[in-house]
């Protein structure tokens, strides 16, 4: 998908992300949070990230930022894999991109 991945499993404070990626189609910083179910006990992978996951996900994106002295547009995406929806349960997961989520989800 054109996507350089920068780091992964960032930590700040108590605050975390999975993937920091540089998409170089549209040259912007990406922070990713990666949701994955093999059971549907918890519901959809996308839909465990809440408001407070999306303000830890600022948190954490703000001060990288600032940190690595980047002045770059970003977005947030999740990646959500659900291996009960693949093809046979564990073999052939249904792997979803929603890209620039928004706080309104």
């Amino acid at each position: 998908m054109g996507y350089k991945i920068l780091e992964i499993n960032i930590r700040i404070s108590n605050s975390e992300i999975d993937l920091i990626a540089l998409d170089t189609k549209f040259d912007e910083i990406v922070f990713i949070e990666v949701k994955t179910r093999n059971t549907s006990f918890f519901g959809n992978p996308a839909e465990a990230v809440t408001s407070k996951k999306l303000k830890s996900m600022n948190f954490v994106a703000n001060n990288y930022l600032k940190l690595r002295g980047l002045n770059k547009d970003y977005r947030f995406d999740i990646i959500a894999i659900d291996y009960l929806k693949g093809d046979t349960k564990l073999a052939n997961p249904q792997i979803e991109h929603f890209e620039n989520i928004s706080w309104n989800m």
